[in-house]
C-alpha cells in the first residue's frame, strides 16, 4: 500500500506539473498574440498605400482611371487620367495642320485661359492635356494633398467641380469601396 501510495503522489506531481506548463504556454501565447496586435494596427496607419481604380468608359467616350495615394484615414495624392474623344472642331484642326502643331495652338489657347492659368499655378495641382491621336485627348490632374491650398483650390473656378472639401472629408478605403460599388474596378499594379 505504501507503494501504491508513493507511485499516487508521484503521478499526481507529475499530472500536476504538466498542467502548469500548458497554462503557462497558453498564457504566453495569448500574451504575444495581443501585444502584437496594436504593432498591426499601428503599421496599417503608417503604411502608404497606392490603389488604382478603372472605371467604365462614359456615354460620351470618356475612359477614366484614378490613383489614390494615402496613409491612414488621410489622402496623400490623386491622380486622375482621361482618355476622351475630341470634339469635331479639334479633329478639323488637327487633320489641318497635324497633331504637333495642333498641340502648339492647344496649348497657347490653355495659356490664355485665365482660370485654367490660376489653377495650374497652385502649389500642389498639375494639370496637361495632349493629343495623343488625329481623334483622342489625355487630359491628367494630379493633387498633391500634402501641399495643396484646398481653400484656394476649392474656390478657383477650374477646380469647382471637383468639390475638394467635400472630397477630403471621406476616409481614402470609403472612396474606394464607394467607386468600386459604383463600377470602377481596382487594377493590380
Amino acid at each position: 500500500m505504501k507503494r501504491s501510495l508513493i507511485l499516487l503522489t508521484i503521478i499526481l506531481t507529475v499530472l500536476a506539473g504538466c498542467g502548469q506548463k500548458k497554462e503557462t504556454k497558453s498564457k504566453t501565447s495569448k500574451q504575444s498574440i495581443n501585444s502584437t496586435l496594436p504593432v498591426i494596427a499601428n503599421a496599417e496607419k503608417e503604411t502608404v498605400v497606392t490603389k488604382t481604380l478603372s472605371f467604365p468608359k462614359t456615354a460620351e467616350g470618356i475612359q477614366q482611371t484614378q490613383t489614390i495615394t494615402y496613409k491612414g484615414d488621410q489622402f496623400l495624392s490623386l491622380t486622375i487620367e482621361q482618355i476622351m474623344p475630341m470634339k469635331e472642331e479639334m479633329k478639323k484642326v488637327v487633320a489641318e495642320v497635324g497633331v504637333a502643331e495642333a498641340q502648339n495652338i492647344l496649348e497657347k489657347s490653355l495659356d490664355e485661359d485665365s482660370e485654367f492659368v490660376k489653377a495650374k499655378d497652385l502649389e500642389g495641382f498639375s494639370t496637361s492635356l495632349k493629343i495623343i491621336n488625329e481623334q483622342e485627348l489625355r487630359r491628367v490632374q494630379t493633387f498633391d494633398f500634402q501641399v495643396l491650398d484646398i481653400n484656394r483650390a476649392a474656390n478657383t473656378e477650374y477646380l469647382k467641380n471637383m468639390k475638394l472639401k467635400e472630397f477630403l472629408k471621406m476616409k481614402p478605403k470609403e472612396y474606394i469601396e464607394d467607386q468600386i460599388a459604383s463600377g470602377a474596378t481596382e487594377v493590380n499594379q
